[in-house]
């Protein structure tokens, strides 16, 4: 006989079917907040289409098969359903039912989140909305449209008031075939595997709140008549959730030793699915009983997960799988005497509540997993490491976010080891002020960087550079001389070198005192650069000794030239506050042909023992090294 169903009846379908479409806030909510910001984007907006392509679909053939004439118990059709002229009470149960198919569609999308592609979450909302749960839901709840009992589950006796199977099972099923299809995030497991956080624990803590009270349309409307069994029911819900709450915020800390958020989270969700399937048959002390173990099988399946290395991003498997189970297996055990069909001894409802999580689970994860493994020849149902690095945000959308600017450009300057240039963020928003202190560490970096450098040259030019004359000194000499004899094999071309030493330096400082004798010093190394091109080193080997490399030479005759111009400008008299002095030096030349085999402190004694002649002929002189012999022969 076809129930009557009054307006009231109607109004209160229609207010718990929009708690249920509320739902839909608090998933978005959970699963961008669990997940790290530069995912959040894309799981909210998989969140936001499951829901269109589950309504579309589900008005289109879901609700048909689901609540249309039966075949044989495992399949109902009827594609007018909504169509032809519809009575107002179709109308207000379509939206309900379709609201719960929306429900175990985007459980899916927290499980698989921050790996799955757009367009595979897409075809794995059809498969889950059009195949899966419309066929689960005839198998248990056919016929419940007109007051019924057509699916062969039904009339077994399978009790599932609201769902803990049919819609929460059915999504961790298809959520467990995903993941285990895909695998773990990157990083999530496997050496230098680690937990991933959330980025915005408090958004998803909001999402828990906004799913409680949902869940009070959810298993109070499944009366589909504002009756007398409504204030219990509710209450059910409100205490399972928090007992699972509870049971979890203790379990998890006896575990892991402080109080750990998400667990907590997901227990009292866990709570809220284990009442979903009995909340109409138990008391609340029972209720207080089934959330507490709800709770406690979710901590302790997410700690399966994590040894078996299956990655649940949100830990949608152990809140809506095995506290579905639970929930369901859970009726055979706490509901009163009378509860269920005649005829079945509460033994026989334990068997067919075990034949219904069986026979779902089956078919819901077999036909998720094949249904999978066919998506991804076709669509390929992971992004690419890389696009999981920057994260699905950028990859899959195109969107960003001012966190996400402020971490890629972080990372590039970490890739790239430039400092140099501050973050650039919008101001205003919720990385600006982490931008402001890493831009102020990025200062007092560069300031210690410019300092670094400072430091260095300085020792740079203190190991290279003579302190009084600013000329290079003899290590930097040596270093000048290897570079000569390279040159010279490599382009063919002469170099010399000039071994310059001061004659009768020591009476200058006997007479005019060590000061004088260092402006001396000092005024002959400006006219000896002077003298010389920019591209010939000038050197203080120490004392009153000096050198010079000259490369690309053409000829001898070219260096004679130099000698006689550097002669010329030393013999200029050389002004002291005291008076003047006038200097004369003498000075060796060693020419390096090309081809020489020498080494530079060989070419460099060549230049010494040059210099020496030239003192014994009379100092004030240039003399060149003899070529293939140990004679010094004049060379002006």
């Amino acid at each position: 006989m076809t129930p009557v169903h009054t307006p009231t009846d109607i109004l209160w379908v229609l207010l718990s079917a929009c708690l249920v479409v509320a739902m839909q806030a608090g998933f978005t909510c959970v699963e961008s907040g669990l997940v790290r910001a530069k995912n959040s984007i894309n799981v909210a907006f998989k969140n936001l289409i499951d829901f269109c392509i589950s309504c579309a679909l589900f008005a289109v053939l879901g609700f048909g098969m689901m609540f249309g004439p039966s075949w044989g118990g495992w399949i109902g059709w009827d594609p007018n359903a909504i169509i032809e002229k519809p009575s107002n009470w179709v109308m207000a149960f379509f939206f309900f039912q379709a609201a719960f198919c929306g429900t175990a569609t985007t459980i899916v999308s927290g499980a698989v989140a921050e790996r799955m592609r757009f367009s595979a979450y897409c075809a794995t909302a059809v498969l889950t909305s059009l195949l899966i749960y419309p066929v689960s839901g005839h198998w248990a709840w056919g016929g419940a449209l007109d007051g019924q009992v057509t699916g062969w589950l039904g009339k077994m006796g399978f009790i599932d008031f609201a769902g803990s199977t049919v819609v929460h099972s059915v999504g961790g099923w298809v959520s467990l075939a995903a993941i285990l299809l895909m695998g773990p995030r990157v990083g999530r497991f496997g050496p230098g595997g680690r937990a991933i956080e959330g980025y915005n624990i408090p958004m998803a803590t909001l999402g828990v709140f906004l799913l409680w009270v949902s869940w009070f349309g959810f298993n109070g409307g499944s009366t589909l008549a504002l009756d007398e069994r409504v204030p219990g029911i509710i209450v059910n819900t409100m205490l399972a959730g928090a007992t699972g709450g509870l049971a979890a915020l203790a379990l998890a800390w006896a575990m892991l030793r402080r109080p750990v958020v998400d667990r907590t989270m997901n227990g009292v969700l866990a709570g809220l699915v284990a009442i979903t399937a009995n909340c109409h048959v138990v008391t609340a002390p029972s209720a207080l009983v089934i959330g507490a173990v709800g709770g406690i099988v979710c901590v302790l399946g997410m700690s399966l997960l994590d040894r078996l290395k299956i990655d649940d991003a949100v830990g949608a498997v152990p809140v809506h799988l095995f506290a579905g189970i639970w929930g369901t297996m859970a009726v055979a055990l706490f509901a009163h005497d009378g509860a269920w069909l005649p005829g079945l001894t509460r033994w026989d409802l334990f068997l067919v509540q075990l034949t219904g999580v069986l026979s779902i689970g089956a078919y819901a994860f077999v036909a998720s997993y094949a249904s999978f493994a066919l998506i991804n020849l076709v669509l390929r149902l992971r992004v690419t490491a890389a696009e999981e690095r920057i994260g699905l945000n950028i990859a899959e959308h195109g969107a960003g976010s001012s966190v996400l600017d402020l971490i890629v450009q972080m990372n590039h300057q970490a890739r790239e080891g430039d400092f140099s240039r501050r973050v650039d963020v919008e101001p205003e928003t919720e990385a600006a002020r982490i931008a402001m202190f890493y831009n102020g560490v990025l200062d007092k970096f560069q300031v210690e960087n410019d300092r670094h450098k400072m430091a260095l040259k300085k020792v740079a030019h203190l190991a290279n550079y003579d302190t009084l004359t600013g000329l290079g000194n003899r290590r930097l000499c040596f270093e000048a001389i290897k570079r000569a004899l390279a040159r010279s094999a490599r382009t063919g071309k002469m170099a010399a070198v000039f071994y310059v030493d001061l004659d009768n330096f020591k009476g200058i400082n006997d007479r005019f005192g060590h000061d004088a004798g260092d402006q001396v010093l000092r005024e002959v190394a400006k006219r000896m650069s002077r003298t010389v091109r920019d591209t010939d080193i000038v050197a203080r080997l120490g004392g009153d000794e000096f050198a010079l490399v000259l490369e690309d030479l053409e000829d001898a005759e070219q260096t004679r030239i130099v000698a006689k111009k550097l002669l010329a400008a030393l013999a200029e008299p050389i002004a002291l506050s005291n008076g003047e002095v006038l200097v004369t030096a003498s000075i060796g030349m060693a020419f390096v042909e090309p081809g020489d085999t020498e080494d530079a402190s060989a070419v460099l004694q060549r230049a010494d023992h040059a210099m020496y002649t030239a003192k014994i002929g009379g100092k004030g002189a240039a003399r060149s090294h003899g070529e293939g012999h140990d004679d010094f022969v004049p060379s002006l």
